[in-house]
Formats: C-alpha cells, structure tokens, sequence
C-alpha cells in the first residue's frame, strides 16, 4: 500500500513537471505578460518542490527498510533460530523477497547446523563407546577429537582440543608415521608405560590424520608370561624324565643285579616319578582354577583345627631338618573357607618355610582377628626374600633362588597355586619381610560368626 502511494506521488510529480514544461513552452511561444509568467512559475516550482519532498521520504523510507533488513540479517547471521520479519520490512516487493531469501537461507543453514550437531554427537558416541583410542588431528597437528579411551592410554586427564600432539605424545615414531601420506600400524610405548599398536589413516575429505591406538600391554605380559611357562615347563620336565631314563637304560645294560647301583638306580627312577607326578598334579590344579572348575564348598573351618591338619604332612621333613612350628592360634577362632583348599594353602606355606629356613630354625603360625577377615600367618626365621623378589614370588615356576628350590625338591607351583585358591574363596594373599629377620606369608579370608 505505501509503495503504490509512493509510486502514484511520484508520477503526480512527473505530470506536474511535463505540465509546467509545457506551459512554459506555450508561454515562451505566444508571447504571455509577466504576471502570467510569474505565476507558472510558481508552478513550477511548487511542482518541483514536490518532487523533490516526495523523492526524499521514499528514499528515507526505503533506507530506513534496507537498514531494518541488514539489521536482522546480522542477528540470523549470529544465530541461526531467528528470522527476518517480514512485518517490519516496509520497502515494496524487493526488498520482502530478499527479506524471504534472507529466511530460505536461515532455515537452510539452520537445518545444515542441526545435522552436523547430530553427526558430530553420533561421533563422539561412537569414538567414546569403543576401548581403542581414537586421536583425529589436524594438518598442524593440533588434537581436533580425542576420545575417553586415548585419555587413559595418554595419561591425560582433560580434554585438549586444540593442542598440540606433540605436548602429550613424545614417540618419534608416531609423528615419522603422521607425516607420511600412507596408511601403517606400528607398535610404540606411551609416555605412561603401556604398549599400544597405533594405527594411522588419512582423514577422509581433508587435512589431518586419524590415530587409532590398541592398548596391547595385557596381551604382551601373557605372551611373556606363556613364554617363560612353556620354557619353565619344559625345563622342570627335562631333569627327572633325563634320570628316569638315565636309570632305567643302566638298570636294562644289567646293574639291576648289582647289589649296590640296583637299589640306588630304582630309588632315583621313584623319586623322580613321584617329582613328575607332583608337577603334573600342581599344573592339572592350576588348569582347574584357571577354567573355575576347581570346586569349592565353603563352610565354616576352624583355623586351629585345620592347621593341626596341615602340621602332619609338614613334621616329617621339619623332624628332619630339626626345624621347630609353633602354631599360636585361638581355639575359637574360625572362617569361612573350603577344608581341602585351606588344608592346601597351609601345606604349601608351611613345607616353603620349613625348607627355606635354616637348620634348627623356627617356623610359626599365628592369626590375626581383623573384624570382618581373619589374617593367617605362616613366618620363619631364615634368610628372607629380597625386595626385588618379593613382588613376583606368586607367579608360576618364579623362584627368588632357583639352585636352592631345585635342590629343596619345589615345582615353582605351590605359591601360584595359594594365590590362587585364596582369591577364589574371596580372600587375599601377600609376604612381608620378618622382624628381625626371615620372611611372613600371610593370607586374609572371611571371619565366620557361627
């Protein structure tokens, strides 16, 4: 409505103007007096003042729309969600159409924000849910994404976006491999002492590179850990089955008829059967509760009894080695454990210190009462374990002196298998150094109240 108004005062001033022209004209032709001559002037300028009144307040008009549409436009520049009003736009049908144009754009860009928010989101989701870490850096190597996983792996307690790599990751290999533009895989050590197999592609649609790091330090401890238990294995087989057949090859070429090497020779093939047959029983034990078929029924055991229990397949060898256990234990005192796995444990405990502590030397046997656990101890007076030991004493064929337990008869088994049992009945199981000297293995299991 107001452009048509405005359109028809400016054409009014345009007839106006071709009026006085021609008036002039006629004026200038016919030769009029100067009254008339002063009054189409007047005319005129009257026309032209008109004109020139009407072309100011459209143009007034007309900036003042453009400059409400520029206005908003720069709010829907800043924010998407908001919109030219097509109310306030008071211009004719240009400036509403750029007015409509300006909205189609906003509601474009507008959806285009929603959906690269849901894709970034499905990303993050996606990069926070898997267990390799995941690193997306830029052609600067700045960190652009770095996921949950990349953070424990680093060491990395933040979430540094925008940094650079280099801050968190010194391997020189790493940034060897981001500046080549193939894909490879290599294996490194991170800053925080893991080993992971890192992984580096190309971004796909720009600049950067995307990392993506296996934590393998687990599965390389058990390949070391296989490793040693197939040497170790091979090497605790190798002696007696060597003086099983040493023996019996002699004992076939007829010194069994020797009254003195006979009996010698058979003696050696029983010991070391019986050293083969304890191997494999310790290593059918630890298959067991590796797989959790090792059986367990807990019931309530009383600790003094089940001590007494394990003395007898120890006192041989102690009478032997004039080697004193003195059991200090409350007659009350009770926890909740499996008779045959406890019987176990202490058997094992007890035959390690009787032949690891000196000659005439002492072994003991006390408790703890702890609230909720009962502490068993099982401590002797001999040279002890040293620091650098005591840490690995439990793992499998592990021994702190390895001529010693050879010579002592051990598998290299029974500690594992101690640890063992104690963690499946839901306790605990260390060693401490002894006081003044010798060592303390101690194992914690739950308190029986009934």
């Amino acid at each position: 409505m107001i452009q048509r108004v405005r359109s028809r005062l400016y054409l009014l001033s345009l007839a106006l103007a071709a009026v006085a022209t021609l008036t002039a004209a006629v004026v200038s032709t016919h030769g009029l007096d100067v009254d008339s001559l002063s009054g189409f002037a007047w005319v005129g300028l009257l026309v032209l003042a008109v004109a020139l009144v009407s072309g100011l307040v459209t143009l007034t008009l007309v900036r003042r729309s453009m400059r409400e549409v520029a206005d908003q436009t720069r709010n829907v520049v800043r924010d998407t969600s908001r919109r030219v009003s097509l109310l306030d736009v008071e211009a004719g049908d240009e400036l509403r159409q750029l007015a409509e144009w300006v909205n189609f754009l906003a509601e474009d860009a507008d959806r285009s924000h929603t959906a690269l928010a849901r894709e970034r989101v499905l990303l993050s989701s996606v990069a926070e849910g898997i267990t390799q870490g995941v690193i997306a850096v830029d052609g600067e190597h700045r960190i652009e994404l770095l996921n949950d996983a990349a953070r424990r792996m680093l060491g990395v307690q933040s979430t540094p976006v925008g940094e650079l790599l280099i801050e968190f990751v010194r391997v020189p290999a790493v940034f060897e491999l981001i500046e080549g533009n193939d894909a490879a895989t290599v294996e490194i050590q991170l800053p925080t002492g893991r080993r992971a197999l890192l992984r580096v592609a190309n971004r796909w649609g720009g600049q950067g590179r995307v990392l993506l790091l296996e934590d393998v330090t687990t599965v390389r401890k058990l390949e070391n850990v296989r490793r040693d238990f197939v040497a170790n294995v091979s090497h605790e087989l190798r002696t007696p089955v060597a003086v099983i057949r040493a023996n019996a090859e002699t004992l076939l070429a007829g010194a069994a008829a020797d009254p003195v090497m006979g009996p010698k020779l058979i003696d050696g093939l029983h010991r070391n059967a019986e050293r083969l047959a304890r191997i494999i029983a310790d290593l059918l034990d630890l298959s067991r509760l590796d797989a959790g078929q090792y059986r367990l029924e807990l019931a309530r055991v009383p600790v003094k009894a089940i001590t007494e229990q394990a003395l007898t397949g120890v006192e041989p060898q102690a009478t032997a080695r004039g080697v004193t256990i003195d059991v200090q234990v409350p007659d009350e005192l009770a926890v909740m454990a499996d008779p045959k796995a406890l019987d176990q444990i202490l058997v094992n405990l007890l035959d390690n210190a009787v032949k690891y502590t000196k000659a005439t030397g002492h072994v003991w046997v006390a408790t703890k009462d702890e609230g909720s656990h009962v502490r068993i101890e099982v401590r002797d007076d001999g040279p002890g374990i040293a620091d650098k030991h005591r840490e690995r004493v439990f793992e499998r064929f592990y021994r702190a002196d390895s001529s010693r337990s050879r010579e002592a008869g051990g598998t290299g088994l029974g500690l594992s298998i101690v640890k063992h049992l104690t963690e499946s009945m839901g306790g605990s199981v260390g060693v401490e150094p002894g006081s003044p000297s010798g060592t303390t293995f101690w194992l914690k299991l739950p308190r029986s109240h009934t």
